[in-house]
């Protein structure tokens, strides 16, 4: 009986010291003190797997980086004649537990320089930026964004930093000063601040999102006000703010349905034309902003292009326009065969049905499940992010030629082994030479789980031009 009761006991032992090494091996390998707290960003920090993968083993951690390499990416941008912008995170070397921000623009040269950094100072207001948004970036090398600061001077009126991004106690949430600035070659000016009094109402703007600016300098944001709450799609050019679309307003002249607090909008063309998919209540329906007002472009309950269906939804998908006001979105519709399917709106006339799900993806034995992510470009053609086999994804070109695959999930990253493979993606970017970018999060056996920035040129070659670990350049 001793025996069996000692037996027991060490038997427990065993059992309570195998939970507690397991634990710690658990948290050690998910633990990284090296690795900077970022803080919560405006955009998605990087991808969220959605293929099955293998967990890797507890000793593969997160690859350790320096103040001098990149730690994560924002979404890369290209402009139309090939220039190609790569927003980098990357730790500071004065506060390590913080998180820096850096674009770098390649040139036509393939030569790197730095556009824009965090903590920069206006050199009209004094102001100095704290945590930016990611950039538009025009074809004279501007970047427009919109970035929170600690100071300002404005109109030689001083006034003490409001916050100390250095303090430890700093955080995104304790400071709601948001202002529009535009980087040049003469430096960084302020084109508009929080506090700012909407046009024709008696409120103010509180906050800025989803900021685009044209080569025209003409800027598109998303703003939100308060006393009366609301938001609202504006435009800003040379200091001018308008507001285009708001929350409580009818969309259009013969229509008794107005605008709820939701939009996403395309970044704006060279029109100064934006489209956008809007609430309106129970309903949705993709809209063209313009300074003339707004359109309708297809609404849930109207026809679709697909014969005896009408359009049921539009799944939340912000459109793309392009610099000759054609539009492509993503709509949902019902009938004998329903689905979903890529759309394409010229300027006149009625929308087409340009791809739906369903179809063969060529080279695969997949069909089509979904679409989102989608731009369109000066030739008419769609970039788009494509869902097949149940949670894969890739990313997609559909041109007068067909469709083409630039990148699939679980296919080899450029460069790397046969084991790194894409495991998924973000919005990619295009241009009407050809050129693609876009953000990836692929599979490694080292650290089982690592991002970058790629480039498909125009002749068709996917290069990697960032990883995370990689030296910014200097």
């Amino acid at each position: 009986m001793k025996k069996l009761m000692i037996r027991t006991r060490f038997g427990l032992w065993l059992l309570l010291l195998g939970v507690g090494l397991f634990t710690g091996i658990i948290l050690a390998a998910t633990q990284d003190p090296a690795k900077p707290a970022q803080p919560k960003p405006q955009e998605e920090e990087e991808p969220v797997a959605l293929t099955e993968r293998s967990k890797p083993a507890p000793t593969a951690q997160a690859l350790e980086v320096t103040a001098d390499q990149f730690a994560n990416f924002r979404n890369p941008m290209v402009n139309e004649i090939g220039e190609i912008a790569v927003f980098g995170l990357h730790a500071l070397s004065n506060a390590p537990s913080r998180v820096g921000q850096r674009l770098y623009l390649r040139g036509l040269d393939g030569n790197w320089q730095l556009l824009l950094k965090e903590g920069e100072e206006t050199s009209d207001t004094h102001i100095k930026l704290t945590e930016l948004t990611k950039p538009s970036l025009s074809i004279q090398k501007e970047a427009t964004f919109i970035s929170q600061f600690s100071s300002t001077r404005e109109r030689g009126q001083v006034s003490e930093p409001l916050i100390d991004p250095n303090d430890p106690a700093y955080s995104r949430s304790s400071s709601t000063n948001l202002g529009i600035f535009r980087k040049t070659a003469d430096g960084v000016r302020m084109l508009l601040l929080s506090g700012r009094e909407v046009p024709n109402m008696p409120s103010t703007l509180v906050g800025l999102s989803n900021l685009s600016a044209n080569d025209k300098g003409t800027a598109a944001f998303i703003g939100t006000y308060v006393e009366p709450d609301g938001r609202g799609l504006f435009y800003l050019a040379n200091d001018k703010l308008s507001i285009i679309a708001r929350s409580g307003q009818r969309i259009g002249s013969n229509e008794t349905s107005t605008f709820s607090e939701h939009y996403y909008p395309s970044d704006i063309n060279e029109r100064d034309e934006v489209a956008f998919l809007g609430r309106t209540g129970e309903k949705s329906g993709i809209f063209l902003a313009s300074p003339k007002g707004v359109e309708v472009v297809a609404m849930s309950g109207q026809p679709s292009p697909v014969k005896g269906a009408k359009f049921i939804g539009f799944g939340n998908r912000t459109p793309g326009i392009n610099n000759k006001g054609e539009i492509a979105f993503v709509g949902f519709f019902d009938g004998p065969q329903s689905g979903r399917a890529l759309f394409v709106k010229p300027v006149s006339g009625p929308a087409r049905m340009a791809l739906r799900s369903g179809q063969p993806i060529p080279g695969t034995t997949y069909n089509f499940t979904d679409f989102s992510t989608v731009g369109i470009n000066d030739q008419g053609d769609v970039l788009f992010v494509g869902v097949y086999g149940a949670r894969n994804r890739g990313i997609f070109l559909k041109t007068a030629k067909g469709v083409e695959p630039i990148a699939l999930a679980n296919q080899p990253i450029p460069g790397g082994t046969r084991e790194e493979v894409y495991n998924n993606f973000t919005q990619p970017d295009f241009n009407s030479r050809g050129d693609v970018v876009f953000y990836s999060q692929w599979r490694t056996p080292k650290t089982g789980i690592d991002v970058g920035v790629f480039w498909r040129d125009p002749k068709g070659e996917v290069k990697l031009l960032f990883k995370r670990g990689d030296l910014m350049p200097k």
